[in-house]
């Protein structure tokens, strides 16, 4: 890179850095579950929000603490507590309410959270963006989470999300009934806008690097910028069955809301999914059973042997629009439903403070692409032409961290996107991203990353940007290879 290219590049990241110490260095409050059971933020995550095995299995418990010689989760709760009622209400119920308990402080927490992307020169992503390096996303979102339970048994979570664009929106808001009938775990019945569908083992926010650890990949989005679903990426109505069978085995059972584009009506809800995991050594998924041949150094809370295996399957339903009513100076969606499969796998292993997660699904829609538009000419309107192929997509993520510190965990990740123009052709979207992330405070993260990919050929829509990616391809499927950004993003949580 020549001198004169990476001068403001540094500058950028010298004025980043400090402006992110000196303002933010005076957070120091602890979120909800912190709160009720008065403990350390590293009770359960390690760089938040990933979670440490304790975490992992407090989260899977319907966000109870696990078990210790039958006792229930109201026994490690440290916080205040405001009786409703008498317990002998009990007895004299219905003629009296059944009495109850709440947590005298309020359960709710707030996060700020933005990233700050660096394009590097020369890059697709600063061609698309127009700009090297803007204080846009500094501040970009604004999170109040409401989390507690009712009783043993009858937990909430919620999350309300204002974005810097001044959009509101109810990302996660459901009640989660754990240990319906049968052993402790077996069947639990989560109702709501749910956190995200449980296709692994492992919670949404499980990666490092990355927002997410299963990709943010919009398979149908690739084919039809109009559609917007990505597999396992959450905040779907719904309802779930989940359960642990034999602190070793869980499943879980979802039928969700299907999605639309914008001006199109929603289908009928035909969104279902089906998952399985196995975890073998380590702490239990429920955080009770016995553990697996090594027991956990109490001064690496993060750290284990073991292996968790997991399956899924999904169907479902988009409806998206198809392009052929698009007149010049109108645009008039037209429905086009697109029927689709998914079938996955994950592994998630580790090695006292080495982690590796591997995961690959194939996805395969019945209709998603766009057809021709309508045109006018001297004969009048000429209809457009819908397209009816069908189309496949193979999606595969993999990611290796190390604990350095507590607070320190530097790792790499990558992404591999291959989708079918049609059987001859294929385009396929490579993304490595090298970063590290950091505590700067039990309350304040720090994640920095970069962005290389390669790309071969262009999906249908002529844009990665629906998996994630910059790079554009030569003609006549060529490949590029190419850095992309930088991204800094620091989260604050109270």
């Amino acid at each position: 890179m020549r001198p004169y290219r990476a001068a403001p590049l540094l500058v950028a990241a010298v004025i980043g850095i400090a402006m992110y110490f000196v303002g933010l260095r005076e957070a120091g409050a602890v979120p909800s579950f912190a709160r009720k059971y008065q403990t350390s933020c590293q009770t359960c995550h390690t760089v938040y929000p990933v979670l440490n095995p304790f975490g992992e299995a407090f989260r899977r418990d319907g966000y109870r603490f696990p078990s210790w010689n039958g006792s229930e989760d109201s026994d490690a709760v440290k916080a205040p507590m405001i009786a409703l009622g008498q317990e002998e209400y009990e007895k004299t119920f219905p003629d009296s309410v059944w009495p109850d308990k709440i947590a005298e402080a309020v359960p709710l927490s707030v996060m700020f959270n933005g990233t700050m992307p660096v394009n590097l020169p020369g890059s697709d992503a600063k061609d698309a963006a127009g700009n090297v390096f803007t204080w846009s996303g500094v501040e970009a979102e604004f999170h109040l989470f409401g989390a507690g339970a009712f009783n043993d048994t009858l937990t909430y979570m919620t999350q309300l999300t204002l974005a810097d664009d001044g959009t509101f929106d109810i990302e996660t808001a459901y009640l989660l009934w754990n240990d319906i009938v049968g052993p402790r775990h077996l069947i639990n019945l989560w109702v709501g806008r749910l956190f995200a569908p449980q296709l692994t083992s492992f919670g949404l926010h499980s990666s490092y690097l990355n927002d997410t650890a299963m990709p943010a990949v919009s398979v149908a989005g690739l084919y039809n910028p109009s559609a917007s679903l990505t597999l396992g990426q959450g905040h779907n109505d719904g309802v779930e069955l989940n359960g642990i069978v034999a602190h070793r085995f869980n499943y879980a059972l979802g039928w969700v809301a299907s999605s639309n584009a914008t001006g199109l009506t929603l289908p009928n809800a035909e969104d279902v999914y089906a998952h399985i995991g196995v975890k073998s050594g380590g702490v239990a998924l429920d955080g009770e059973g016995k553990y697996g041949p090594n027991v956990p150094d109490p001064r690496k809370p993060w750290a284990e042997k073991s292996i968790t295996i997991d399956l899924f399957a999904y169907h479902g339903l988009q409806r998206l629009d198809n392009g052929t009513g698009t007149l010049t100076g109108a645009v008039t969606p037209v429905q086009q439903d697109d029927t689709f499969n998914a079938a996955g796998a994950a592994i998630h292993a580790q090695w006292d403070s080495l982690s590796i997660m591997l995961g690959e699904q194939l996805e395969r829609h019945g209709s998603p692409y766009q057809g021709t538009p309508a045109t006018t000419g001297m004969g009048g309107v000429v209809n457009g032409m819908p397209n009816f192929a069908n189309a496949t997509a193979l999606v595969g993520y993999g990611e290796i961290d190390y604990v350095v510190w507590p607070w320190l965990v530097p790792g790499v990740r990558a992404e591999y996107t291959r989708t079918t123009v049609d059987s001859s052709n294929p385009a396929s979207l490579l993304r490595v991203i090298p970063g590290v992330a950091m505590l700067v405070r039990p309350n304040i993260k720090a994640v920095l990353t970069g962005d290389i990919e390669r790309a071969y050929g262009l999906p249908t829509t002529q844009s990665w940007s629906p998996a994630g990616g910059f790079a554009v391809a030569p003609q006549g499927q060529a490949s590029k290879f190419e850095a992309e950004q930088i991204n800094a993003t620091v989260a604050v949580a109270y």
